[in-house]
C-alpha cells in the first residue's frame, strides 16, 4: 500500500478556459472536462493514472488558489476510480504568491505539512511517493529536496515527452550530527516559539566550535533583527527528530559478554603519564561498563573546552570530544551496534553519561 502525496495547482482550470472558451468556467464544467478528458484537463490526474495501484492512498497538498481544483480532483477520483472516500485527503498549504509570506510562514508550512504527510504514512507502514507534478515551482523544488533526504521517490511528469519520471533518493547520509551534537543551542534557537535576536544568537555561537556549519543552517537577520532555523535547517531537524524516535524503538545491540571493563580502555588512556583531562578516566570507565561498548582508545587532542559527540557512524563507531577547562582529546568508540539508528541510540546513551558527569 502507498502514500501518494501530490502538490496541486490550478491547471484544471487553465485547461477548462481553454476547453470552454470561457474565463470563468463552473465546477460543473471543470468536473465534465475532468471526467471526459483527464489526461488533458488536469496535470494532477494525466500524472496519477499512471502512478496509482489499487489500495493506494492519495493526498493533494493545495494552496488557497488551488482549493477547487483539490476538492474536484477527489471527487473525481472517487466517482470515476472507485476510490474510498477514507483513501483521499486534502490539505491547505498556507503558501501564498506574495514574496514576504512566502519566505517568512509560507515555505515552512510546506516543509512541516509535507513531512508530516510522509511521517504519518511511514507510522502506518505505507510505503510514499511524492508528485511533484502541479503548483508552483516552489514546491517542486521543495518536494524533491524532502524527497531525497526522507529517501522518499519523487515522481514529475515530464510534459515533453508526457511520461512519469522518477527521481530516486540519493544514496547519501545526510548529516543530522549537528543536531546531536549541539542539542541545547537549537532548542534555545527555537524554543517555545520565542524569536532569538541575531546579537544574542552570535553571542551563544561564539562559544560553539562548529559555528560555522551551525550558521549554515540559520537564516540571515530580517528586518527586526531576528534569527531564525533556515528551511533546510528545519527539513534536517524534523529528519533528525524523526531518526531519534525510531532509535528509541530500536533494538539494543548485542552484548560484549567476559571482558573487564578496563580492557575495553586502550592502555594509552589507562597509562598516561600526560597531564590527564579531568575525569576522562570516569567518562570512559562508565561508559566501557555499557554491555554494547567494546573498545575505547584515544585520538589526537583538540584546544576546545567543549565535549561533545562529534559523530555516529554506520559500522557502530562514535567519535567524541571529552574536555575540561583546558584542553580536549578525541575518543573513538568501538560498538557492536550496526546501522544508523542503532548507533545512534547508543550515542544518545553515552551523551546521557557525559551530561551526568
Amino acid at each position: 500500500m502507498t502514500t501518494i502525496i501530490t502538490t496541486t495547482g490550478i491547471s484544471l482550470i487553465g485547461n477548462t478556459r481553454k476547453e470552454f472558451k470561457n474565463q470563468s468556467p463552473t465546477e460543473t464544467q471543470m468536473l465534465h472536462y475532468l471526467k471526459a478528458n483527464p489526461i488533458a484537463a488536469s496535470a494532477e490526474s494525466n500524472s496519477l493514472l499512471q502512478i496509482i495501484q489499487p489500495g493506494d492512498h492519495l493526498v493533494f497538498l493545495y494552496t488557497r488558489e488551488a482549493e477547487q481544483c483539490a476538492s474536484l480532483l477527489k471527487e473525481f477520483f472517487i466517482s470515476e476510480k472507485a476510490f474510498k472516500p477514507f483513501q483521499i485527503k486534502v490539505k491547505e498549504l498556507h503558501l501564498s504568491a506574495n514574496e514576504a509570506d512566502i519566505e517568512t510562514r509560507g515555505l515552512r508550512n510546506l516543509i512541516n505539512t509535507l513531512i508530516g504527510e510522509i511521517e504519518i504514512a511511514q507510522r502506518n507502514k505505507q510505503n510514499v511517493i511524492i508528485n511533484a507534478t502541479a503548483g508552483f515551482k516552489v514546491l517542486i523544488a521543495y518536494s524533491t529536496m524532502i524527497g531525497m533526504i526522507y529517501n522518499v521517490p519523487v515522481k514529475y511528469l515530464y510534459e515533453d515527452f508526457r511520461r512519469v519520471v522518477t527521481l530516486n533518493p540519493l544514496a547519501l547520509d545526510w548529516d543530522t550530527s549537528l543536531f546531536l551534537t549541539y542539542e541545547d543551542f537549537f532548542q534555545w534557537l527555537d524554543g517555545a516559539g520565542e524569536a532569538r535576536q541575531y546579537q544574542e544568537v552570535e553571542q551563544r555561537l561564539k562559544a560553539l566550535p562548529d559555528s560555522e556549519k551551525i550558521r549554515s543552517l540559520l537564516t540571515e537577520q530580517d528586518k527586526d533583527g531576528y534569527v531564525y532555523l533556515s528551511d533546510m535547517g528545519e527539513v534536517l531537524r524534523r529528519r533528525f527528530a524523526q531518526q531519534t524516535q525510531e532509535a528509541e524503538n530500536a533494538p539494543w545491540p548485542p552484548e560484549v559478554k567476559g571482558v573487564p571493563i578496563d580492557d575495553k580502555i586502550a592502555s594509552s588512556l589507562l597509562l598516561s603519564k600526560h597531564h590527564p583531562i579531568n575525569k576522562l578516566l570516569q567518562f570512559a570507565r562508565k561508559t566501557a561498563e555499557l554491555p554494547y561498548v567494546q573498545e575505547i582508545v584515544g585520538g589526537f587532542f583538540e584546544n576546545t573546552t567543549l565535549s561533545r559527540i562529534k559523530s555516529s557512524n554506520e559500522d557502530g563507531t562514535i567519535h567524541l570530544l571529552w574536555a575540561d577547562n583546558e584542553k580536549a582529546q578525541n575518543l573513538i568508540i568501538s560498538t557492536t551496534a550496526r546501522g544508523k539508528l542503532q548507533t545512534l541510540k547508543v550515542a544518545n546513551k553515552i551523551k546521557e553519561i557525559m551530561r551526568d558527569l
